[in-house]
């Protein structure tokens, strides 16, 4: 047991809010208060619940914020309740501050206060590439914050940690220095493939069906309208696949409009959000798992279907490859190519043993590579270097 230490994690999304982000900063800061630590959360009340709550021994502040951009950004609202809570944990002394992305504005509130409060910061990336959207003026104020306010932080922090070798050279590119990679992890204790048909029923789907499936927030940069594409091109030979799109998000209606003007829309099912349990049968009952993004950290619905033990489709970005060997424990594409995506889902629909062999190796790989022990050990390694 360390010596107890207190730590500030500034993240604009976290529980109960749901994504990939959130589910690693909690498991982080739960490890860290069973080591001893006493972590604080700030956040934003994305979800409009309560100011402040305590979970699994974790201190979580949210302020109220504005969910603008189709709420895929949260802003912190200038009120009188937001001061109060950030009055509140400047009284505090922290041995280190930690920011997380640094395009969201309680990033630069980490840096605020590490600069008030002399305290050393270290800033953490999950991005690999400035953010993508589709108005040219956003992503043009987007580029322009990077490379002021978040070359800033990176630049004020005495370390930087990336999720992955993608983010760690975007950090240079940010002008970021005293670089360490640390990457995400996985529970694979929990994360396991259950064996039972119940999976298929609760669905209602049937046992001979091949189930293609997407996890993750439906907005533009996912690519899942790219996944819609090939799924209903590949439907001419591959009559019983059902494909389930999990998650929720302001592209929705879109996809949902694209999903019934394609051929097959009956089999294309939006399941919604789901919980961590639910989200495991779905899995179980999964044949293959398909990531067609065009932007990620170290994606965490990828690592979760890598430790459930299917076959993956991936595209070729961010810290992708560092979870999927092409053709070893997963396959590898171009981002928005729907012929290539096409392609390797006939491939791997009509080939049930490079199925196996390729679901097999990737849960291996992520039981020796993201194990959340030894990744938590690195994280108290980095605390502890900034004394």
């Amino acid at each position: 047991m360390v010596k107890m230490k207190r730590i500030l994690i500034c993240a604009a999304y976290f529980h109960p809010h749901v994504g990939g982000h959130e589910k690693v900063v909690y498991e982080l800061s739960r490890r860290l208060v069973q080591k001893g630590y006493e972590v604080d959360i700030l956040t934003c009340n994305t979800e409009r619940t309560l100011a402040y709550e305590e979970l699994d021994g974790i201190h979580i502040y949210r302020l109220p914020c504005w969910n603008a951009l189709n709420s895929v950004y949260p802003i912190p609202k200038p009120c009188l309740s937001s001061f109060r809570i950030l009055r509140r944990l400047l009284r505090n002394n922290y041995d280190v501050i930690n920011t997380q992305t640094r395009f969201f504005i309680t990033s630069f509130l980490g840096l605020s206060f590490a600069k008030l409060k002399r305290t050393p910061l270290l800033h953490t990336e999950h991005g690999t590439r400035h953010s993508i959207v589709l108005n040219k003026a956003i992503d043009l104020i987007s580029r322009a914050y990077d490379h002021s306010i978040g070359t800033l932080i990176v630049k004020s922090a005495k370390r930087n940690t990336g999720v992955s070798e993608a983010a760690c050279e975007f950090l240079k590119h940010l002008g970021a220095t005293n670089i360490q990679l640390v990457h995400n992890g996985i529970d694979t204790t929990i994360f396991k493939k259950k064996e039972d048909t119940n999976c298929r029923q609760k669905l209602d789907i049937s046992n001979d069906a091949i189930v293609i499936t997407f996890v993750g927030r439906l907005i533009y940069a996912k690519g899942v309208q790219d996944l819609i594409t090939a799924f209903s091109r590949i439907k001419d030979t591959a009559l019983d696949t059902k494909l389930l799109i999990v998650g929720d998000g302001p592209y929705r209606a879109t996809l949902k409009n694209l999903a019934h003007q394609s051929t097959g829309s009956r089999d294309i099912l939006f399941l919604g959000q789901k919980n961590q349990a639910e989200l495991i049968d779905i899995l179980s009952a999964t044949d293959v798992f398909v990531n067609p993004s065009y932007s990620e950290g170290l994606p965490t619905s990828v690592m979760e279907a890598a430790s459930i033990g299917l076959p993956i489709i991936a595209t070729d970005v961010g810290g992708t490859r560092e979870i999927i060997a092409d053709y070893k424990t997963g396959i590898v594409i171009k981002a928005a190519d729907t012929g290539q995506l096409e392609q390797k889902l006939r491939e791997l629909l009509t080939n049930t043993e490079l199925r196996k062999e390729l679901g097999a190796n990737a849960r291996i790989s992520v039981e020796q590579k993201f194990n959340w022990d030894k990744i938590t050990q690195d994280w108290i390694k980095n605390f502890e270097g900034l004394r």
